[in-house]
């Protein structure tokens, strides 16, 4: 089965745009993995149970049409980071403190945008912690 975007070709894109693998680009990269996780026994239960394989080869193009999606995703939060200066997780506690600053420990002043900042760091963290943990699925 060929796949669009593998690991070379992400690997090509992110050297390319010199992006970084941080740890919210690492989340999506690890739902990727599991996406390829669950092909690899499809294409190994499709393979033993011919009878099956039409079938599990829709599931198969299912879960890599979500792998590709999580590597992409990942791309988009390597270039978002790159845009903005920091990374959501690692940074996240510095840009709040700036924020403390800047407000005079108002958050409620902040912009939309350095809302979504705010509420997007938390997910990225959170993502990352329950995935290492083995609790996402």
């Amino acid at each position: 089965m060929s796949r669009y975007m593998n690991q070379v070709q992400y690997a090509e894109i992110m050297k390319y745009e010199n992006l970084n693998e941080s740890i919210a680009v690492k989340a999506y990269l690890r739902q990727a993995m599991m996406q390829t996780n669950i092909i690899r026994k499809l294409e190994i239960h499709a393979e033993a149970h011919e009878d099956q394989a039409p079938i599990f080869r829709k599931y198969i193009k299912e879960h890599d049409e979500k792998r590709v999606q999580a590597v992409w995703d990942a791309i988009a939060v390597a270039q978002e980071e790159k845009r903005q200066g920091w990374r959501y997780v690692e940074d996240g506690a510095n840009f709040l403190a700036y924020l403390e600053v800047k407000y005079d420990g108002d958050l409620k002043q902040a912009t939309d945008v350095e809302k979504l900042q705010i509420q997007l760091t938390t997910l990225y963290d959170q993502m990352y912690r329950k995935r290492s943990e083995g609790e996402m699925r």
